[in-house]
């Protein structure tokens, strides 16, 4: 099991489906009392996500397994079998061109399927695997198409676990895994599952996690390859051509991460990843990556707080290709929220965030901060300047809404970086710096145990950059994009 991310207390209202903080209190799955009080739905974002119900070490679960609605109670299979199915589609569209040299929109058909089983001969060891289909149809020339859409018939994990309790009379709890496997590590700006785009990335290693059995600490070390996902050819995408996927060849991705309770309901995180990857790469990424996050669980009726920070030094290769160039980066993510004790449990949070040019995320996620991905994402963590503000909803215990808004600057207006998603940069800088204003807005609706839907539209507002750098479109019109999809669980 990956290392569990930050879990909100017991009086916590309903938070953004997409957030790194959602979801419900997660109870000892040895005390009978508190899985009556369990959630019966998942809570976490419209994707794959069965085979994160369970953190065995912490003996903790996300819901329950009571519906009916399960092919565990369909097949009455045993308490030590877990077995899954789970599937997602989505239509997505956008119609005003916002990349370089483009003049027509996109639309997009996305296919999850994921199938996921894991058996426990003991109460210390288990066997896992996650099988994983992502295929993509849609426009015949498109804007955007890439191997975090399209990677049919592969496993994204093949694992086996052990823990041992009271290591060596030490009083503290120690799980290894070994095989391949997916991460989900603190805040996920970093390292984590990906909840929107169609796939996941994985890696093939091993994982140390030494828990404080009252949970005031928990340590993970890793060393493992990254895969590589394929097919990565235009016509093999096109096709959905089933290929293997490999672990990357020269790579490494190393690291260190230790989260502590430093009081009631406040906590540290600190963190070292190291990531080397071969010339074969087109990024050949080598990163030297620390930082840490503060934060204090939301609350309600009371404030909340998020402040990770995040160097990074080393060299990588441009998008823009030619040589390997130096890093020298600073990542910052702050925020403040307050969830109010009131019908809807309305919430409402203001944060910023400052990537500087050449900042990578590694294997990290956004979906959640800067909107939808797919054939969109309009922004990544590589030289931006945004502050902005999230209002979120929650009429009734099935149904979400959010409102967000966000203004958009470069860090450094005449960076090679430019505008990294939209492959626009003007190295004089005479484009200025503002890009523009996104506002998003996205409900869900939980009808059963075994299915949602949800529903999303963000609109970009061009800025000066985005309509004046070198290759713009010449179409500087909003960009609407439109997303529908639904999700099914068995």
């Amino acid at each position: 099991m990956s290392l569990p991310i930050a879990h909100v207390a017991a009086d916590t209202p309903a938070s953004d489906f997409d957030s790194h903080q959602s979801g419900p209190p997660v109870p000892n799955l040895t005390d009978s009392a508190n899985l009556e009080h369990l959630s019966s739905r998942p809570r976490r974002s419209l994707t794959a996500v069965a085979s994160q119900r369970v953190d065995r070490l912490a003996d903790r679960a996300d819901w329950d397994l009571t519906h009916d609605l399960t092919l565990h109670k369909a097949l009455n299979l045993p308490t030590w079998v877990s077995l899954s199915i789970e599937e997602r589609v989505r239509y997505e569209d956008y119609r005003t061109p916002w990349i370089k040299d483009t003049s027509t929109g996109q639309y997009a058909v996305p296919i999850q399927s994921v199938i996921w089983g894991e058996v426990r001969p003991s109460e210390t060891f288990r066997l896992g695997a996650e099988f994983w289909d992502a295929r993509q149809y849609g426009s015949s020339d498109p804007n955007v198409l890439n191997n975090s859409m399209v990677n049919p018939g592969n496993f994204a994990q093949i694992y086996a676990a052990w823990i041992q309790r009271d290591l060596l009379g030490l009083g503290v709890d120690v799980e290894s895994k070994a095989g391949q496997m997916t991460m989900n590590v603190g805040s996920t700006r970093l390292i984590g599952r990906y909840a929107f785009r169609n796939d996941q990335q994985s890696y093939v290693g091993i994982q140390e996690r030494i828990r404080d059995p009252s949970g005031d600490w928990e340590f993970l070390a890793f060393a493992n390859v990254p895969e590589r996902l394929l097919p990565n050819t235009t016509s093999g995408l096109k096709n959905n051509d089933v290929i293997w996927n490999r672990p990357e060849t020269n790579a490494y991705f190393t690291g260190a991460f230790l989260q502590k309770r430093i009081e009631d309901h406040h906590h540290l995180e600190t963190f070292f990843y190291y990531l080397s990857e071969g010339t074969a790469d087109p990024k050949s990424r080598v990163l030297y990556t620390p930082g840490f996050r503060l934060y204090r669980e939301v609350r309600r009726s009371e404030f909340d707080y998020e402040w990770e920070s995040v160097g990074q030094t080393g060299s990588m290769t441009p998008d823009t290709g030619g040589a390997p160039i130096a890093v020298g980066s600073l990542m910052e993510h702050v925020q403040l929220g307050y969830s109010f004790d009131a019908p809807w449990s309305p919430r409402v949070t203001a944060m910023w965030d400052f990537a500087s040019s050449h900042f990578n995320s590694l294997f990290g996620i956004n979906v959640f901060e800067f909107g939808p991905t797919g054939i969109l994402g309009f922004f990544n963590r590589t030289n931006i300047d945004s502050p902005g503000y999230r209002v979120q909803i929650t009429p009734s215990q099935d149904v979400f809404i959010f409102l967000s808004n966000r203004l958009w600057w470069l860090a450094d207006p005449a960076s090679s970086s430019g505008w990294s998603t939209a492959h626009l940069a003007d190295l004089s800088g005479r484009s200025g710096r503002y890009v523009g204003q996104t506002v998003e807005l996205s409900a869900r609706w939980d009808a059963a145990y075994n299915i949602s839907f949800q529903s999303g539209w963000q609109v970009l507002m061009k800025g000066q950059f985005a309509r004046d750098a070198p290759g713009a479109p010449s179409d500087t019109s909003n960009v609407n994009y439109f997303y529908v999809q639904t999700e099914l669980r068995y």
